[in-house]
């Protein structure tokens, strides 16, 4: 399961409270909900899974050492990612969803669990299919 703080920019709205999220409407809700599955599927390192997160054969990755375009490249990249750290995770820390925009910016620890316990503080923009809102079109890391 992925434990999130959301947050929201709107003045007077917060979604940081279960009573926050139960005001979310269902736009938000949604919104949450695929990036949630993003994040599970990421940490479950389950390509097929990871797949069904994508716009077929349109998704993009970009970060400090990738960039890919299709689906398919995708989900190498990732694949290659889990090949050389075989027990990375993700902590997701904070979901700063923009329903207006299809996007949600995360703030994530990336664990690579590796001998030297690195830990990479990175904001993922995911941005989703504006014609379907449950699949991802796009994801750009950035570390920092």
């Amino acid at each position: 399961r992925v434990f999130v703080r959301v947050c929201s920019h709107n003045p007077g709205s917060s979604f940081s409270t279960l009573e926050g999220l139960r005001k979310m409407d269902s736009d938000s809700k949604r919104l949450l909900s695929a990036v949630e599955h993003y994040f599970l599927a990421w940490n479950s390192k389950d390509l097929k899974d990871l797949e069904e997160c994508f716009v077929a054969e349109k998704a993009t990755l970009r970060d400090w050492d990738i960039s890919v375009e299709g689906t398919s490249k995708v989900l190498e990249a990732n694949g290659n990612i889990f090949k050389a750290f075989p027990k990375i995770a993700i902590e997701v820390v904070k979901i700063h969803p923009c329903v207006s925009a299809f996007s949600a910016s995360c703030e994530i620890l990336v664990k690579l669990n590796d001998d030297k316990n690195v830990v990479l503080k990175v904001v993922d923009v995911i941005e989703f299919d504006k014609n379907d809102k449950d699949k991802i079109k796009a994801v750009r890391a950035y570390k920092g």
